[in-house]
């Protein structure tokens, strides 16, 4: 228990008392009274609560240590891939690395992925691990996929009322999150409504600070644990001739609300000294959205490096027991395409532009 906590509730009594209303305050007093309290207090356990560092920490949070601790390692090139449960799985760091630096390239891999993780909810703990690791990533890979784009919400598709969940509606995220819907990035009008509710009520819960000071721990209390989680045994049975499809593409846009998030994640991630901000997705069984990707590469990010998986050779190596499930790779699979992974990095020129 920090000792803040009981400074914290002694001064929230008497700041309580000093808003006492006469006994026959009129209606509207009192509501005023009652909510200037609750923001003052609002604010005031968020100040004390980020000057002591607490805060509502995840699973994310021990992954950002576990690769803030690899980056001290050596002073190698950064490449960071940001990403849900597709990279979680997907991407070895340990592989990746070994990999370039066999091929002569002497940068370190990191992964920051986690099941579920919106775009908003990937940024802001990149934003954490270049914090705490005072280091700037030359090369950040940004996964790009169909249905974290076409829901913004998508946590509450995943889970609710969790800390995740409420962790992440701070009002940047409120905010990003609320544009996606007011564009139509949710599942119907049913969807829309819901999405709706659920936001106001995370957002409320995270800016009032509910169960943060019950709950919160310090980032240096977490323990580290690696994002790469592999699998070696599949959950369900995929169709693996699935591989073998490719389904037609055009070029496109994302949704408005991805699409502008994007550009201005990429603008600021380069003000901040990353050299390339490029996008990629690990392979599914699903044709549909290996081809929406496709589409981001060839429309929306036609002038940035982007990777998609929708690549035939790739797919037919794929083509067997390599699938946890049809979204996600076993380590097998996950051996087959990283190593096609390094050849594309390497091709795209992203390396090179590393000093």
């Amino acid at each position: 228990m920090y000792w803040s906590v009981f400074a914290l509730a002694a001064l929230g009594l008497v700041f309580a008392h000093s808003l006492k209303l006469p006994v026959n305050g009129s209606r509207f007093g009192a509501i005023l009274a009652f909510v200037l309290g609750l923001l003052v207090s609002a604010f005031a356990i968020k100040a004390l609560a980020a000057a002591n560092g607490i805060g509502r920490t995840t699973d994310f949070d021990r992954f950002v240590n576990a690769a803030v601790l690899e980056t001290r390692q050596d002073g190698a090139p950064l490449i960071v891939f940001t990403g849900a449960s597709y990279s979680r799985n997907g991407i070895d760091p340990e592989r990746l690395t070994l990999a370039l630096r066999e091929r002569g390239y002497p940068h370190r891999v990191v992964n920051l992925s986690i099941e579920a993780a919106s775009i908003l909810e990937r940024d802001a703990h990149l934003k954490q691990f270049m914090s705490l690791s005072e280091r700037v990533p030359e090369l950040v890979f940004v996964e790009v996929a169909k249905d974290f784009d076409q829901r913004a919400a998508y946590m509450f598709g995943n889970s609710k009322f969790n800390t995740r969940a409420i962790e992440q509606f701070d009002l940047t995220a409120s905010a990003w999150t609320g544009f996606g819907i007011l564009g139509g990035a949710c599942q119907g009008a049913k969807g829309c409504a819901l999405d709706t509710a659920y936001l106001g009520l995370h957002a409320a819960l995270n800016i009032f600070n509910i169960g943060l000071i019950g709950g919160g721990e310090t980032q240096a209390s977490v323990a580290a644990t690696p994002a790469y989680d592999p699998q070696s045994t599949p959950r369900a049975q995929s169709v693996s001739t699935q591989a073998l499809e490719r389904a037609p593409f055009i070029a496109i846009q994302g949704p408005q609300w991805a699409r502008s998030f994007r550009h201005q994640q990429r603008q600021r991630l380069q003000q901040a000294g990353v050299q390339t901000v490029a996008y990629y997705q690990p392979p599914t069984l699903d044709p549909e959205a290996r081809a929406y990707v496709d589409g981001l590469c060839a429309g929306e990010l036609v002038e940035a490096i982007c990777l998609s998986p929708n690549d035939p050779a790739l797919m037919q190596r794929l083509n067997g027991d390599h699938w946890f499930d049809p979204s996600h790779l076993l380590d097998s699979g996950t051996a087959i395409y990283n190593a096609w992974l390094v050849d594309q990095m390497i091709a795209s020129g992203a390396l090179e532009a590393i000093k």
